[in-house]
């Protein structure tokens, strides 16, 4: 599972998805949106997403209700995600293991994340390791396919460059 995020003023690109063993993986997008309401809640048309900070460095609450889609190949994210339409509804807890380690542009940090992902077919109930990465500035095209790539959704060399 991934939720990622990155905001331009009043303007943003949103991604979540999950990836199971044997079932087609869900992918959520909102590119160059609009509808950004206070901090980091947004509210485009046919979706809302939040992404609260508790306490820094320690808790984050993320969630949304949206529509994503089932894909038939996860490398099918990094272009044109067609799929097949599905309502999805997120709700994250993520809680930090360590301090914030420094990386170019921003930290990374290791977690844990008890979350609840609501689908047509039911609830699936998450516990475990998780990873959070804050950048500023990144651009979101490089971002992405990195980002597939660290969550296990596409090896190191899947998809157009």
């Amino acid at each position: 599972m991934f939720v990622g995020l990155s905001v331009r003023g009043r303007r943003f690109d949103y991604r979540a998805g999950l990836l199971r063993a044997g079932r087609a993986p869900l992918y959520i997008e909102e590119l160059d949106g609009e509808g950004r309401r206070a901090g980091l809640e947004l509210k485009p048309p046919e979706m809302w997403a939040d992404h609260t900070c508790d306490v820094p460095y320690q808790q984050w609450s993320l969630g949304n209700e949206a529509h994503g889609v089932l894909l038939d190949d996860p490398a099918d994210a990094l272009a044109r995600p067609f799929g097949t339409p599905v309502p999805a509804t997120f709700d994250i807890e993520w809680y930090a293991v360590s301090e914030p380690v420094a990386i170019d542009d921003g930290y990374e940090q290791a977690g844990e994340i008890d979350a609840q992902i609501e689908l047509s077919e039911g609830v699936l109930h998450l516990q475990g390791a998780a990873h959070r990465v804050h950048v500023w500035g990144a651009e979101m095209t490089i971002e992405t396919r990195e980002m597939l790539t660290r969550v296990g959704w596409l090896p190191p060399t899947v998809g157009p460059r």
